[in-house]
């Protein structure tokens, strides 16, 4: 996936004016430390969620996720959660902790 996105990238920058200005002054032409801080974050962020996805578990990333998705969109944006988000948090909620309890065993193994 990356690397297919990588190719449209160069692709859509071949006939572009940023595309033009990277061949003419290069890639990092009026680059500062601040222009490093969000690839960094992202970066960071990437690594926690991998941690996070390995020691908790997928169902807590799902369910961090869908709550400071919400907590963020009612701080920035000033809208309170709808009501699909607020029926979906706790049937996700419910159906992650039946996973958890009551994990899938394949039969053939178990007999």
């Amino acid at each position: 996936m990356s690397f297919i996105g990588s190719m449209c990238l160069l692709a859509s920058t071949s006939q572009s004016p940023d595309g033009e200005a990277i061949r003419k002054h290069g890639f990092f032409h009026e680059w500062t430390l601040l222009t490093v801080v969000p690839v960094l974050m992202n970066a960071v962020g990437g690594i926690l969620v991998g941690l996070v996805t390995t020691y908790a578990g997928g169902g807590f990333v799902i369910v961090s996720a869908l709550l400071v998705t919400a907590l963020l969109q009612f701080v920035f944006d000033g809208k309170p959660p709808s009501l699909y988000c607020l029926i979906a948090l706790p049937l996700v909620m419910t159906s992650i902790f039946i996973y958890q309890k009551y994990p899938y065993v394949d039969r053939k193994k178990k007999d």
